[in-house]
């Protein structure tokens, strides 16, 4: 579309303008145009104040008719018949905010050329309300994903330490093992309960956050995926917890029997229970019954085999 000139000759744009005042509608665009033309092209010597006051135009209802012919299609026959007020509240809307429909105060559907000025400055506050909860819904979930990035972190570096064992005197070297493990195991299921109980509640409060938001706003649907990503996690969590405690809860009775056994290394050596062939058979057992038993379970968590028992 060929665009209609505009002349370079001031006392031509003083006439166009003084026509245009007395138009309604198209020309505050057209006003806006040739005051936009005017000061882009320093037709006013650097006094473009004073060329304002000269045709009776503040500086304020300049600076909105030259936002109004910058950011409004002036060919639109919705904005004809608004008013300069309505026309600026429109234009300082965020664009993709213009053509959409809205609910007032009031519970009508309005887009906002329908809108009365007051109606216009009210969307403006909620827009601007709901992009500053936007930003920090953001802010909290980016620091729950860095919350929960350190904790799976702290659970790994736990996970992956070497079982500490503890030495005693006299004491079966298997049986410090197995203490320590036990030990290891009280402090991976306590690691996981807290991170389990945090993860718990910081989904509640990102829940009620959500509740808070419109369903509508596109940070409704991205703090319902990272609801949705952190029950998986806390889903995992429960399990590892409870295949923490059935470890536990195994290495505990382990540990017992070890206990149980332990004194068996040393009364032995009593020559009346060596010499005693019916006395040392059954020791003989339960010993190559409890190191075919380990070779297995060594055998399982290296190389994946089942234990047949």
């Amino acid at each position: 579309m060929n665009e209609l000139q505009l002349s370079n000759d001031l006392t031509t744009i003083e006439t166009e303008i003084k026509s245009y005042q007395n138009i309604a509608g198209q020309s505050i665009f057209e006003i806006g145009r040739r005051l936009k033309h005017v000061k882009e092209n320093d037709l006013a010597h650097g006094e473009f104040g004073k060329w304002l006051r000269s045709i009776n135009l503040h500086h304020d209802t300049a600076n909105k008719m030259m936002k109004i012919a910058n950011e409004l299609n002036s060919n639109s026959y919705t904005y004809m018949n608004l008013g300069s007020r309505a026309l600026y509240e429109i234009a300082t809307l965020p664009e993709p905010e213009r053509t959409k429909e809205h609910t007032t105060s009031t519970g009508e559907i309005k887009t906002p050329d329908e809108m009365t000025v007051r109606e216009l400055r009210e969307l403006k506050k909620q827009l601007k309300q709901r992009d500053k909860q936007n930003e920090q819904l953001q802010s909290q979930i980016e620091q729950v994903k860095r919350s929960e990035e350190i904790a799976l972190k702290q659970l790994e570096d736990e996970q992956n330490k070497e079982p500490e064992v503890i030495e005693h005197y006299m004491e079966p070297y298997d049986y410090q093992q197995t203490k320590a493990a036990l030990e290891q195991s009280r402090h991976h299921q306590k690691l996981i309960e807290q991170r389990n109980e945090k993860l718990e509640k910081e989904i509640a409060e990102m829940k009620q956050r959500r509740d808070e938001v419109s369903e509508k706003s596109a940070k409704y649907d991205q703090l319902n995926n990272a609801l949705n990503d952190m029950n998986r996690k806390l889903d995992d969590g429960q399990r590892r917890l409870k295949a923490q405690k059935e470890v536990y809860d195994l290495v505990r009775k382990s540990n017992d029997l070890i206990k149980e056994i332990a004194p068996m290394c040393y009364f032995i050596h009593d020559e009346h229970i060596l010499n005693n062939e019916y006395a040392i058979k059954p020791i003989k057992k339960i010993a190559e019954d409890l190191l075919d038993l380990s070779k297995k379970i060594n055998q399982q968590i290296n190389k994946g085999d089942v234990i047949d028992v």
